[in-house]
């Protein structure tokens, strides 16, 4: 596309000797007008320092860093310190096959261990056939891990085992908050009963009752710490429960400084810092799997228990699968947000397109805000959208983040009329269609370089574009 043939195509003629004598001047005359326009037109894009840049990256790899513990810390005490939680994890255990089986072989292991079950057999046998008492015991036996794996199936004695457990929580809940309650009378033990389950489990086997008095107390009784220990146990519950409290509230805060801090840079920051919550918590989803196949290997060499081990390592940290879980989902709305924020040719055009809707309906506005919020709770995706104090940050979060867009796109569209970005995205793709110039009315250079810095502005032509046909116009 040639000079003269612009000027000829917007209606002009032009004489060789005009073109010669006047092309230097309109030449300089359109650069002129290009600059100015672009200074009119682009924003002075606020600059942070390097070092400044290196100081905020060295806080967010910290703070990351930080929030791997606290995730950590607060899987130990959702599982620790919550009583419901420890029974509800406690009772999948039990309904695992592999841990079922295992614990069936491990309750009659220990019953045949403490209780001469051949004794027991001969006393109802007549005395001709008491030489057959040892036999049977031994024939029983395999029939006995059966039937006690069946029993620890049935819904009554996994309700039994839910509540030792429960008991059990509570016990070391009140021994971390400085031996209230029945931890005095424990003398600071805690111990899981298992005298019902065991009763249970010998009347299925037609064991008479009262088993469990016969039994040493450390089978019916089962101490999970004992009161030496007590000061230790202690100062580390303590030491989870704090970790849990305070990491949870200074991630959040160390992040929100290094936005602070990154003047001039804080899309990116902000896009920085998603991404870092994305890594964390797919780094905890890979240290989960490795605990489990590491330390699974590293309790027994016996393959037949690493089943029900690994199956225990599993469930016992399902609960910090759907922390690291909350973690990446907060941190792809953060990369979202940041993006749709940005620069992108399809984030501008969408921001052009309800610019006019967020500027004339403030309150339907927030009511959509609010409606999309709504939503996200009823599908509960993560823990925090089903607690009070994560409902509230959230709502506090989208209203916040819902002014920020009003912000935003009226003071890059204040003059945005609704239907706008539809129309220059359709008025491009009409021009790209056409196959011959139109022969409409004639527009000076300067014009059509406005022209061009306002589809720029817009969104309708990418930096690139810009350049080329600004290039083209000007020097043909």
């Amino acid at each position: 596309m040639s000079w003269n043939g612009e000027y000829e195509r917007l209606g002009f003629s032009v004489s060789p000797d005009e073109e010669r004598s006047d092309a230097q001047t309109t030449a300089v005359t359109s650069e002129s007008a290009a600059a100015t326009l672009d200074n009119e037109t682009t924003p002075k894009a606020r600059t942070i320092s390097r070092r400044r840049l290196i100081g905020v990256d060295v806080l967010i790899g910290i703070t990351t860093l930080l929030l791997i513990i606290a995730m950590f810390s607060v899987w130990a005490n959702r599982l620790l310190f919550n009583p419901d939680n420890w029974s509800n994890t406690s009772t999948q255990l039990l309904q695992n096959p592999d841990v079922r089986s295992a614990t069936a072989n491990y309750v009659v292991d220990q019953l045949y261990a403490n209780v001469n079950v051949a004794a027991l057999i001969r006393q109802g046998l007549p005395p001709r056939l008491a030489p057959l008492a040892d036999p049977a015991a031994g024939a029983l036996r395999n029939a006995a891990v059966q039937g006690t794996e069946l029993a620890l199936a049935r819904p009554r004695v996994q309700n039994l085992w839910a509540q030792a457990n429960r008991a059990a929580d509570q016990t070391f809940i009140n021994v971390v908050n400085g031996g209230k309650g029945v931890v005095s009378t424990n003398h600071g033990a805690v111990t899981l009963n298992l005298g019902a389950i065991l009763e249970n489990v010998a009347a299925r086997l037609g064991l008479p009752s009262g088993l469990t008095s016969k039994l040493p107390s450390n089978i019916a009784m089962l101490t999970v710490f004992k009161s030496n220990q007590l000061k230790t146990v202690q100062d580390a519950g303590q030491a989870i429960k704090g970790l849990a409290l305070w990491l949870t509230i200074l991630c959040p805060l160390l992040y929100a400084l290094a936005i602070f801090l990154a003047r001039g840079h804080r899309r990116r920051t902000l896009m920085t810092v998603g991404f870092a919550g994305i890594f964390a918590g797919v780094l905890v989803f890979f240290g989960r799997n490795i605990l489990q196949t590491q330390l699974t290997n590293s309790l027994t060499n016996d393959a037949s228990l690493r089943p029900a081990i690994r199956a225990t390592i599993g469930i016992s940290t399902q609960l910090l699968s759907e922390v690291a879980g909350a973690v990446v989902f907060v941190g792809i709305l953060l990369v979202i947000a940041a993006w749709f924020a940005g620069p992108a040719r399809l984030a501008r055009l969408g921001r052009e397109g309800i610019a006019p809707f967020l500027r004339d309906h403030v309150g339907a506005t927030y009511a959509i805000a609010l409606g999309l919020l709504a939503l996200l709770f009823i599908w509960d995706p993560i823990p925090a959208t089903g607690t009070p104090a994560g409902i509230i940050t959230f709502i506090v979060l989208g209203l916040v983040g819902t002014e920020l867009l009003r912000v935003q796109t009226a003071r890059e569209f204040p003059e945005a009329r609704a239907g706008a970005a539809t129309h220059a995205v359709r008025t491009r793709l009409a021009g790209m269609r056409r196959s011959a110039p139109s022969n409409s009315a004639a527009a000076s250079t300067a014009e059509q370089l406005k022209q061009l810095a306002e589809l720029r502005d817009h969104g309708s032509l990418t930096a690139e574009e810009y350049q080329t046909a600004k290039e083209q116009l000007l020097h043909g």
